[in-house]
């Protein structure tokens, strides 16, 4: 008999309805186990296994669904040896591209509804009712509000359900409603249900705005020339206050800003001391400024916190390397064995032999502990430690204080759900936090993150403006399940074209117009639009180059810059932060085919129209906002 995960049970919940309790299992192997999925981006770090009897195990609380999921064992994934059922799964986005298990929770019933923040919510004076139904189970549905009967339409299909939703206007709170429903040919009610529409806790103040990402190296020097090469290219945040002016007039009015705190690396993800600004970036009194400059210009600030490892020179791992079991550090990390590290490892780190050569002799020798991909540099946090959870809470409020508006914190598939919970509720309300969750968000919204990076977002437009693998019809379906699941926290989702991690999205698309499109589209949809340095001018990066792909230095010379990029930027963000229909405004589909998207938002009395038109020929590709019932043209490329 195949032992495969087991389900314990469904319990309410004020997320998604309800959930189930799963465990997951398998035989004792290895010093260590993580469970890893599409719940976090196949990631170790978050959902570390105990051992049980013989065993490998943990219980999750997943919402009802599909779920892709594998266990990493001494760093080594497998899928589940007692599951049959696998198949592939494929991201682009974060290049992930392998066989896996496959968990499918379900509950009995053909169709389901419990109030909660993803089936009853207003937002925008505006409240939507969700129902969700097995697949091809419902038909039909209508949703009843005492003598009024107002059709649902049908939102979006994944693998086991499909989506009906209908949106109304502000009522008498609470709501009593029903659904009359056709299940296959049968008519049923369903209900009653009596509630208040839940709203989303998020700071209102995010919907207003742009993000700006800098990564400092690589933007601007303003200090006198330090560290350059091939690595650093000796940007600082006094070069960054220099070009302020640049990110005002674009119109973008949230920095966020990668690591600037002490570390050993250009990228500064390797933290060494948490409570001190890089002095090759300026120092402590080169962040004041800076941030004395953006409260002039009511930009906001939000830093990245790196909270999944640290670096191996910070002082805490130094302490352990030195002394071993003795160390009163030796809790904050996931140490395997002692000496964490050989004689001969540090022989060959403090070599002055070439890097390439160090890189072997040190994978070679080896190392005892856990670390961020196996790299040596970055050994992994003990999120189970008390004084590991208190530091990371300290740290935040420290630069919280110090005038940063909010966090956006790094590999936060990586740590456990229950760290960031406890570290939301230990911030003011007014903080904006995001959290790096590469895949499916579900697990790390509502009470942990106001919104994560949208990669399920990201991925979408990779597979229909890159790849061109889905058609118009997939691609609106995408966005409507995102909707599904996420509710209202989709207006609080940081959206993207590239970042720090990914290449050029220009690159990519290899078209400046094909690129207009897809700038048209995240600026006038669902969720906080970014733009990466130099996005704006039409900087390109190198294709195939890893991490480094999208991190060329900026480029200051005006004359390598695409000006018609630029303008269009710079309408398309100024447009964003004065309509309101842009920022909380209803998503309307109107057509999505191949060839045409048109979609409109719209909110009270204001509506914005936008047409992405993309013939076979890139070139040929337009962008065209408008005003259906006013001026007419907004913008045309």
């Amino acid at each position: 008999m195949i032992k495969v995960y087991k389900i314990f049970g469904f319990e309410r919940d004020e997320r998604f309805g309800r959930v189930a309790r799963v465990e997951f299992s398998l035989p004792m192997r290895g010093d260590y186990a993580y469970l890893v999925g599409n719940f976090n981006a196949f990631n170790e770090g978050s959902f570390r296994m105990r051992a049980r009897g013989n065993r490998w195990r943990i219980e999750l609380k997943l919402p009802e669904g599909l779920w892709y999921y594998g266990f990493s064992v001494n760093g080594r994934f497998s899928t589940d040896p007692e599951n049959e059922e696998t198949g592939n799964y494929r991201h682009i986005s974060y290049k992930f591209n392998r066989t896996v298990s496959l968990a499918k929770i379900i509950g009995e019933e053909p169709v389901f509804h419990e109030p909660s923040i993803t089936y009853l919510y207003s937002i925008g004076g505006r409240t939507h009712i969700v129902l969700r139904g097995r697949k091809e189970a419902v038909k039909h549905a209508i949703l009843t509000l005492g003598d009024e009967n107002v059709p649902m339409n049908p939102k979006a299909s994944d693998e086991c359900f499909d989506y009906f939703e209908a949106v109304i206007g502000e009522r008498e709170d609470p709501l009593e409603y029903s659904f009359i429903l056709d299940l296959n040919g049968e008519t049923r009610e369903y209900g009653p249900f009596r509630a208040s529409p839940y709203q989303l806790d998020a700071p209102e103040w995010v919907l207003g705005r742009v993000i700006y990402q800098v990564m400092p190296d690589r933007f601007e020097r303003g200090l006198p020339a330090r560290e350059s090469g091939k690595d650093f290219h000796g940007g600082d945040l006094e070069g960054l206050i220099r070009r302020l002016n640049h990110i005002e007039e674009l119109g973008a009015n949230m920095l966020y800003l990668t690591p600037v705190f002490e570390s050993t690396t250009y990228h500064g993800y390797d933290i060494v001391d948490y409570f001190k600004v890089d002095e090759r970036l300026g120092g402590d009194e080169a962040f004041q400024r800076l941030v004395r400059e953006l409260k002039e210009r009511n930009t906001k600030l939000i830093l990245d916190g790196v909270f999944h490892h640290t670096s191996f020179f910070h002082p805490f791992i130094q302490d352990v390397v030195r002394k071993g079991e003795k160390s009163e550090y030796r809790d904050f990390y996931r140490i395997t064995n002692f000496p964490v590290v050989s004689k001969e490892f540090m022989e060959a780190l403090n070599s002055d032999i070439s890097e390439e050569e160090k890189h072997e002799k040190l994978k070679k020798a080896g190392w005892n502990y856990e670390s961020f991909y196996s790299v040596w540099l970055m050994p992994r946090l003990n999120h189970d430690s008390l004084r590991v959870k208190h530091l990371i809470i300290e740290v935040m409020k420290h630069w919280l204080e110090r005038g940063a508006d909010g966090w956006r914190l790094d590999v936060a598939h990586g740590v456990p759900p229950s760290l960031w919970k406890e570290a939301r509720q230990a911030m003011p309300s007014e903080v904006y936090l995001v959290g790096e969750v590469m895949d499916d968000a579900r697990l790390w919204i509502f009470d942990k993150f106001h919104g994560t990076m949208n990669y399920p977002l990201y991925e979408l437009l990779l597979r229909f403006f890159v790849e061109k693998e889905i058609s118009g019809t997939e691609f609106l379906n995408g966005l409507q399940l995102l909707s599904a699941y996420y509710g209202p926290a989709e207006y609080f989702m940081y959206n993207f074209l590239d970042n720090h991690d990914t290449e050029r999205f220009i690159d990519l698309v290899k078209s400046r117009e094909q690129y207009l499109c897809a700038l048209g589209f995240l600026m006038t949809y669902k969720g906080i639009p970014a733009l990466f340095y130099g996005d704006e001018i039409g900087l390109r990066g190198t294709l195939g180059s890893g991490l480094d792909a999208g991190r060329s230095p900026m480029e200051w010379d005006r004359e390598n810059w695409d000006m018609k990029i630029l303008e269009t930027t710079r309408e398309l963000v100024w447009l964003r932060r004065r309509r309101k229909c842009l920022q909380i405004g209803a998503f309307i589909p109107i057509e999505f085919s191949n060839e045409r998207v048109v979609y409109e938002r719209a909110y009270k009395d204001e509506k914005v129209r936008v047409t992405l038109e993309r013939p076979n020929n890139p070139e040929k590709c337009r962008l065209i906002v408008s005003e259906p019932q006013g001026t007419g043209l907004i913008i045309k490329t």
